[in-house]
């Protein structure tokens, strides 16, 4: 980030800011949506950037339609205002719909890694490492993206914050875009404090995972085959 960009979020945030502090509570579905898609900025400085840019998108189409009333008499002049408050409202609009659609994009490479992952995890526990270290491990290794950036985050609340394996794991179900990555991560909190084997957790979620995968694709090829053959 360019000190141009830090300095205009802290003058969004100072500014724009104050005026969402007391109202935030109505954005709290967008401050769970934001921790889904990944987006790891405070929902104040999120909201904050969003109606800064809108009020610039406005300034410059404003001044872009004033400018060309000159060539175009024919445009109206209430046309000029108008123009500017709707692109406002439409970057605002985008603006809150945008994490949304990362959640959806993450969560398909979430699903898609997963299988891989569990089948990591599973040679890792088989050799006697323990949670913590299997997520440390995952961590840095270019197995699944997506589930690699969150092993860090988990390695990073246990390593940097000094949270336990449970909480830890607790704050990465809460934030999964995917259910089927946050049923695991829960499996393994539940196999963990019941003293069950983490060993046969992990092989049986990876063969349960890779034959879900293997079914999804297959009903994906099957319906590429259909669409096919409606075309010829």
């Amino acid at each position: 980030m360019t000190q141009r960009s830090r300095v205009i979020q802290r003058l969004a945030y100072q500014y724009i800011g104050g005026f969402f502090e007391p109202r935030l509570d109505r954005f709290e579905e967008l401050r769970k949506t934001l921790r889904k898609a990944g987006i790891d900025i405070s929902l104040r400085m999120y909201l904050s950037m969003a109606v800064f840019r809108a009020i610039i998108g406005a300034i410059i189409v404003t001044v872009l339609i004033g400018l060309l009333k000159f060539f175009l008499p024919a445009i109206p002049i209430p046309f000029i205002p108008i123009s500017g408050i709707l692109t406002a409202v439409l970057i605002y609009v985008i603006a809150l719909i945008y994490p949304s659609t990362q959640v959806g994009d993450r969560k398909r490479k979430f699903d898609a890694s997963l299988p891989t992952a569990a089948s990591y995890m599973a040679a890792m526990s088989s050799a006697g490492v323990n949670p913590d270290e299997i997520f440390y491990s995952l961590s840095r290794e270019e197995i699944g993206l997506f589930i690699s950036q969150d092993a860090q985050k988990i390695s990073r609340d246990i390593k940097v914050f000094g949270l336990d394996i449970i909480r830890a794991l607790e704050n990465a179900a809460r934030r999964s875009p995917s259910p089927k990555y946050a049923t695991f991560i829960e499996g393994i909190n539940a196999t963990n404090t019941s003293g069950g084997d983490l060993q046969s957790y992990f092989e049986n979620s990876s063969k349960t995972l890779m034959r879900d995968k293997v079914q999804t694709e297959k009903s994906f090829i099957e319906l590429l085959g259909l669409f096919a053959e409606l075309f010829l």
